[in-house]
């Protein structure tokens, strides 16, 4: 399935994202707020993921269409759990905001979720800023599950209910 906004568009990653991808992820102002990214992302990880670890339902790459060129990634869990990274060049033009209201859109209208959630790291103020542009609200800290780790630090935690 693939989602459209005015400037992008997401879609299942592929092998022509490989090389992008490395790129992208080998910046350690992307990945150092994320648990589960290597560094330095090498091509055995991007083969690995866009095998395997892509193909977890609703995990999309992120595609400027102007270029077709790779920028980031989204993913909305069927638990309306939202994750996002953008590349550096691609910071501050609007392309994380984009990409969030058009997945709010999928899950509150396609997956019929009741409440969609993220968390992020306290000293990660990007994220949180943008998690305030777009609607979510501040809710209690809580500890954040991480697959293959458990919880993890308490995180701040954002949630939006769908409400018409």
């Amino acid at each position: 399935m693939i989602l459209e906004s005015e400037r992008l568009k997401l879609r299942l990653f592929g092998n022509n994202d490989k090389e992008e991808l490395i790129i992208l992820l080998n910046n350690k102002n992307v990945t150092k707020w994320m648990d589960n990214i290597p560094f330095p992302y090498l091509e055995k990880h991007a083969d690995w993921w866009i095998e395997t670890g892509s193909k977890k339902k609703y995990q999309y790459a992120i595609i400027h269409k102007k270029t077709n060129k790779l920028i980031g990634s989204i993913k909305i869990t069927i638990k309306g759990e939202l994750g996002c990274w953008i590349g550096t060049n691609y910071w501050n033009k609007g392309f994380a905001t984009e990409a969030i209201e058009r997945i709010k859109k999928f899950g509150f209208g396609e997956l019929e979720l009741e409440k969609l959630w993220a968390a992020t790291h306290k000293d990660n103020v990007a994220p949180i800023e943008l998690m305030r542009s777009t609607g979510f609200t501040r809710v209690d800290d809580k500890p954040y599950y991480v697959e293959g780790i458990g919880d993890t630090k308490v995180r701040p935690h954002f949630e939006l209910l769908n409400r018409p």
